[in-house]
């Protein structure tokens, strides 16, 4: 088809749609509200994805955690016995590891309270504070700063010392504006000394990683104990966990190699068995985020596909109408010599540009839902160009299937007949 003959359909097929405003728009609501809707989760996962990249980052996206189980598993009477009997790690693993695996930089372990622990200080008290022991490496591995004070020295973990170092938001509600700095405050009652407050990390994975306190592990088997009847995969007194970080971004792989094979070797693993335990990064926690929103944006593609299905059928009974009452106008055009392709074509470019249309308004509906939800409740969103062109894209597919019939029938009436159609 030449240039000037499409516009001249493109021309009439905007006429036709516009001379039936009301009965267009309302056959456009399926796809407006199925595009609406997709654009719209498309934005809220997108926004969070990217919210969570960059959490992930501020984090220290270098780390190497070694675990017992991957992320994702939850202790439950579900998990196998296998599972939550693998042993934990110790500080000769982690002696072994800085020794025979030249990739890593630097290891800490990493070991958390059984039980909640409250912090308190002159009638002041803290709730839902993670508290955790490690050693002097952790700011390395873990690529953390501190706003205030010190962390903790090599000397001070020998000994046990009671030091901590506290999250914003932990030392915000014990000393408001002030640094709490040489302060003494109390971890169920054992006194504590503050030497230093963490940046702001901000929340990852639904944890708020500013309402935090941290101790020498060495300290957390000295006063909270692990009692007796805690389950079996909590870890023991002398049991941890191990957070390494690689000698440069670069070695990462070369360090997980380097650990699981020296890890295998320790627990005299055969090279038929399985490893009991996992190393991973920080990669791991974005596929389980992606794991999750693919399953939420699988349902919305679903809930969105029927509502696409519904504007198809709405387009297609537009369409039909369309050829019905303009049947005298197709015979005079075909008397005139107008080919069958040319009807077929005009009849498919207004299906097209009605479903399209319908596609815009379906984006803009989608955008600004997301800018209100974002506005209302400062949840990060965000509309990617892809997903803009994926609905236009979608719509206009929806035009094309659902018009297709209706032109295919328009370009296959009898002129003769068209001219006595009443």
């Amino acid at each position: 088809m030449n240039a000037r003959l499409l516009s001249a359909t493109l021309g009439m097929a905007a006429r036709a749609l516009i001379a039936n405003r009301l009965r267009s728009i309302l056959a456009l609501l399926g796809i407006v509200i199925g595009v609406g809707t997709v654009i719209g989760m498309v934005a809220l996962i997108n926004g969070f994805q990217r919210s969570f990249q960059q959490s992930i980052q501020s984090f220290g996206n270098n780390t190497i955690y070694i675990r017992r189980i991957r992320p994702g598993i939850n202790f439950s009477d579900h998990i196998p016995d296998s599972l939550k009997q693998r042993r934990a790690f110790t500080m000769d693993d982690a002696a072994a590891i800085l020794d025979h695996c030249p990739a890593v930089r630097a290891i800490a372990p990493f070991k958390w309270t059984w039980g909640d622990i409250n912090l308190a200080y002159r009638g002041r008290s803290t709730r839902r504070t993670f508290t955790f022991g490690t050693n002097e490496q952790y700011l390395t591995t873990h690529g953390y700063d501190l706003a205030r004070g010190r962390f903790f020295t090599q000397e001070e973990v020998t000994r046990r010392a009671n030091v901590v170092v506290l999250g914003k938001d932990t030392r915000e509600s014990l000393f408001h504006d002030a640094s709490g700095l040489g302060e003494r405050i109390h971890l169920n009652g054992i006194p504590f000394t503050v030497i230093g407050e963490y940046e702001k990390k901000g929340r990852m994975l639904g944890n708020n990683f500013d309402q935090v306190a941290t101790i020498p592990y060495t300290t957390i088997d000295k006063y909270f104990p692990v009692p007796n009847d805690a389950p079996p995969w909590f870890p023991k007194r002398g049991e941890l966990f191990l957070d390494a970080i690689a000698a440069s971004p670069e070695q990462s792989d070369r360090a997980q190699h380097q650990i699981i094979d020296l890890l295998r070797i320790r627990r005299h693993l055969p090279s038929n068995k399985n490893n009991n335990f996992v190393v991973f990064t920080d990669d791991a926690f974005l596929s389980l985020y992606n794991a999750v929103t693919g399953g939420i944006f699988a349902v919305m593609a679903l809930v969105s596909s029927i509502a696409l299905f519904v504007g198809g059928i709405g387009v297609m009974n537009i369409m039909l109408v369309a050829v019905t009452e303009r049947t005298r106008e197709i015979g005079v055009r075909k008397a005139l010599g107008a080919p069958r392709r040319a009807i077929l074509t005009q009849f498919l470019i207004e299906a097209v540009v009605l479903a399209a249309g319908g596609g815009i308004l379906g984006i803009l509906l989608g955008a600004g839902i997301s800018w209100l939800i974002h506005a209302v409740s400062q949840m990060p969103t965000y509309v990617s160009a892809w997903s803009v062109v994926a609905g236009l894209l979608v719509s206009s597919a929806v035009g094309v299937a659902s018009g297709l019939y209706p032109a295919m029938r328009a370009s296959r009436l009898d002129p003769v007949d068209s001219l006595r159609y009443e």
